[in-house]
């Protein structure tokens, strides 16, 4: 029998575990509500702990600024609350285990590395749409860091210098899927502004309203794409995200990226268009990236 190593998903509104093979089958999951306190938070992952026994070690994805080498986090967005906490510390002291701790779009990269549609690329990227837009990218075959362990902030790249709004001038501002996904709810009166379900019924039957909203979020993630090339020049691009399941999603950003490059004449001589395609994991991605994450680190 393989070992068994518990991996954690942290993220905004959910905390999701599961127990993992060396071989990465996922063998039990679990979830809990995200807390919005510390106490709360750290009891939550005390539990997960407490309900795994028999674990190898422990490897963690949590949204924020991870240093790899120590695995300290500095948390943002919702869970911000919890400020710069020293994570890997925390759950080596309570569990005695081996512990690995990474940002949650590094370990999304890591698992399409791992066993996904990274399998063998040595330059490539994921971008995952959500809320905000999160990224990983691999050069030279690794997960590239950066020396202040920042590399992949695709939100913070700046787009639009001259918008008098600063808070709209980021691709994290200006490309949100949830934003897309508001406004076709509110564009064509849907009762629930949240269900990306019925805003994509309303893109795929090519209603007006929902097509030109939903072609310049396209737009605008084709052109995160073009910005990575002309820096990175890439071999493959997957987009990851709840969204990236709708295949309409991937054709339409590899339409924008043509279009975008036939209209300006250098983009076609300096650019190459990467492969463009859906990350292969969905809501496990984070769960064996962190476990690839821990692997790697035992075999340094």
């Amino acid at each position: 029998m393989q070992r068994q190593y518990l991996s954690i998903d942290i993220g905004g509104t959910t905390i999701k575990s599961a127990r993992i093979d060396h071989s990465g089958n996922i063998m039990t999951k679990g979830r809990q509500q995200t807390p919005r306190s510390k106490d709360a938070f750290l009891q939550v992952l005390q539990t997960i702990i407490q309900e795994n026994p028999l674990i190898a070690a422990v490897c963690v994805s949590v949204p924020g600024i991870v240093d790899p080498q120590t695995g300290s986090v500095q948390f943002t967005g919702v869970l911000s609350y919890m400020g710069k906490f020293e994570l890997a510390q925390y759950l080596e002291k309570t569990t005695q285990l081996p512990v690995y701790v990474g940002n949650d779009a590094n370990c999304a990269t890591l698992a399409e590395q791992w066993l996904g549609n990274l399998v063998d690329i040595d330059n490539g990227a994921v971008i995952t749409l959500g809320t905000s837009v999160g990224g990983g990218i691999v050069v030279n075959g690794k997960l590239l860091h950066g020396p202040h362990s920042r590399a992949g902030e695709l939100s913070a790249i700046v787009t639009n210098r001259d918008d008098p709004l600063t808070e709209q001038r980021t691709v994290g501002a200006t490309t949100s899927a949830v934003k897309m996904v508001e406004m076709i709810a509110q564009a064509c009166k849907l009762p629930d502004p949240a269900d990306g379900q019925q805003a994509f019924q309303k893109i795929i039957a090519h209603d007006p309203l929902a097509w030109e909203i939903f072609e310049e979020y396209c737009r605008r993630v084709a052109y995160l794409i073009v910005s990575l090339q002309a820096v990175l020049d890439l071999e493959v691009v997957l987009i990851g995200g709840g969204i990236s399941v709708q295949p309409i999603l991937i054709e339409e950003i590899k339409n924008q990226f043509i279009r975008v490059q036939q209209a300006d004449r250098r983009l076609m001589a300096d650019i190459t268009m990467p492969v463009i395609k859906a990350a292969n994991f969905g809501n496990e991605a984070n769960l064996l990236g962190a476990l690839y994450g821990l692997l790697l680190k035992i075999e340094k």
